[in-house]
């Protein structure tokens, strides 16, 4: 058998097909850039937060967070440790007001695993979670009895939990209150949920997952979990907050943290040390950006949403009440026209995000998100082109459609990162995989 032979029908390795992928990678990428994306589950990272993930340490571990001399089994990163204990971790413990941080989990998802884990209690207990159709994650439940937990599901409307199911479930003394909105409009009502804990089962913990709204959340725009008595938040880092594909998680008690890192050493290994250096340098930025960039991005979906009612959008706002998060949700027919709609747009480099099961709104709805375009630099004369170019996509009006497209790009202001880069600071960073 000849091992250096390509497979059946594959085509050989060599520099014609290596440069015709480059080519395409390097297209794919350049209309990524230039798109404007409104799709609210993910963002953009700042050029400055990207560049560690250029470079070596994206494959480098890093466990030695105690900097114990004895315990550099793994010295790939002891150069740059600095980036997680003295950067990320100062950074974050700042903007959430949470003296225990957390941040080893690679995703939303990986923080939804550690933070039921570690605070569901044994194998039998049970949590409660939102019930999906009414806002929660797809996966909550799931997860949980996966985990040995029993699993119970509230009811959300309007941000509040339905009073009478959450009082039957805390009568039965769940060890967990796991808050998962995701689809939503409104902002949850922690407060009224952590007061019925204290009155009926004050042994139950409270962990809020603010995967959508953390960047909102950390900019103060939005209340903190822990100010109205949340005993742990935390969630993805790559939605409202502008950073890497990661997971944290923050509490302001010490067993509660200990909890958490137990669970996260059994169900962590690597906990991709660059990324958490592009998220250390993601927070260092939105310590100076984010309080702007959290006004902003709630006042462009309020913008956004009259903006697209005026041109004969269904909002699905009925009952007036404005969006008081990022998501914006706009009907646009059935699932042909909905797809026809998203894909004209795309065509034109504008991303929508099409959903099936939103929270009391049947059918194909585009669930819209503010954060990326905000972060980009955009305001209401954005949110005023954005509703054009949609109306020009509705009404099949091409031209008119590429011609406030190619507009979107000049309506914005400065974005919320740091615009100081030029070649000499990253220099031997952007081009080394040419250089390899």
């Amino acid at each position: 058998m000849d091992l250096s032979a390509p497979p059946a029908g594959a085509r050989p390795f060599d520099a014609v097909l290596v440069r015709e992928l480059l080519a395409h990678l390097a297209e794919a990428d350049a209309n990524a850039r230039a798109a404007v994306n409104l799709v609210p589950s993910e963002t953009r990272l700042s050029p400055l937060a990207s560049i560690p993930l250029r470079t070596d340490f994206y494959n480098r571990y890093f466990f030695n967070d105690a900097l114990d001399p004895s315990f550099w089994q793994f010295r790939g990163a002891q150069s740059v440790f600095s980036f997680e204990t003295e950067v990320a971790m100062p950074a974050l413990r700042a903007l959430a007001d949470a003296e225990h941080v957390n941040l080893r989990p690679i995703s939303g998802m990986s923080a939804m695993l550690v933070a039921m884990s570690g605070l569901g209690g044994p194998p039998g207990g049970t949590v409660v979670s939102i019930r999906q159709q009414t806002g929660g994650h797809y996966a909550t439940e799931s997860v949980a009895r996966r985990l040995g937990f029993t699993s119970t599901t509230v009811a959300v409307r309007q941000g509040r939990l339905d009073p009478e199911e959450l009082r039957a479930c805390l009568r039965s003394r769940p060890n967990l209150i796991y808050l998962d909105l995701q689809n939503s409009r409104h902002v949850l009502d922690i407060a009224a949920v952590t007061a019925e804990v204290a009155r009926l089962s004050p042994e139950t913990l409270v962990h809020a997952d603010c995967s959508h709204t953390l960047g909102l959340v950390l900019g103060r725009a939005l209340p903190n979990p822990l100010d109205l008595g949340a005993d742990t938040m935390g969630g993805s880092t790559h939605k409202t907050f502008p950073g890497p594909h990661k997971g944290v998680l923050f509490t302001r008690r010490a067993e509660l943290a200990q909890r958490l890192r137990a669970a996260q050493f059994t169900l962590l290994s690597s906990h991709h040390f660059a990324e958490t250096m592009a998220l250390g340098l993601a927070a260092v930025e939105f310590g100076h950006f984010g309080p702007g960039y959290a006004r902003r991005t709630i006042a462009n979906a309020r913008a956004l949403e009259p903006a697209l009612a005026a041109r004969g959008f269904d909002t699905l706002n009925a009952d007036g009440h404005s969006t008081e998060t990022h998501q914006v949700w706009v009907r646009a027919g059935d699932a042909e026209r909905t797809d026809a709609l998203a894909e004209t747009l795309y065509q034109a480099g504008i991303r929508v995000n099409v959903q099936v099961d939103l929270p009391e709104a049947p059918g194909p709805v585009l669930r819209l998100g503010l954060g990326e375009v905000t972060f980009e630099g955009a305001g209401e004369a954005t949110m005023h082109c954005l509703a054009s170019a949609f109306a020009h996509a509705r009404d099949g009006d091409l031209a008119g459609l590429m011609r406030v497209a190619a507009d979107l790009r000049g309506s914005m202001g400065e974005p919320c990162y740091f615009t100081g880069l030029d070649a000499g600071d990253v220099a031997g960073l952007v081009s080394l995989g040419a250089q390899r």
